[in-house]
């Protein structure tokens, strides 16, 4: 029989990097921590992955929406999240 942990056992992670993946089958979110260059010209530094996390098409498309939905309940109580125009570009989104 599996146990499950309590909301008080459960792990607590952060993660300030994320690389998705996905095929026919399900989406992986493969959450980590990005290291620290040693100069400003070094090479990127490599990150930890923390956690991944595996989750069906299905739930994958909710996740987005409901992370879409929440982030926009957030920037209406805080204010305009503002990224710069360069991060759009390489990761190849729209800024709106």
């Amino acid at each position: 029989m599996q146990e499950f942990l309590s909301q008080d056992d459960a792990p607590d992670f952060y993660a300030d990097s994320v690389r998705i993946g996905a095929g026919p089958y399900g989406f992986v979110l493969d959450l980590g921590i990005q290291g620290i260059a040693d100069t400003p010209a070094s090479e990127p530094p490599p990150v930890k992955r923390v956690v991944l996390i595996r989750m069906s098409p299905q739930h994958a498309l909710i996740l987005a929406k409901l992370l879409t939905k929440n982030v926009g309940i957030y920037q209406e109580r805080v204010g305009k999240i503002n990224l710069p125009d360069k991060m759009y570009g390489e990761l190849g989104l729209d800024p709106e």
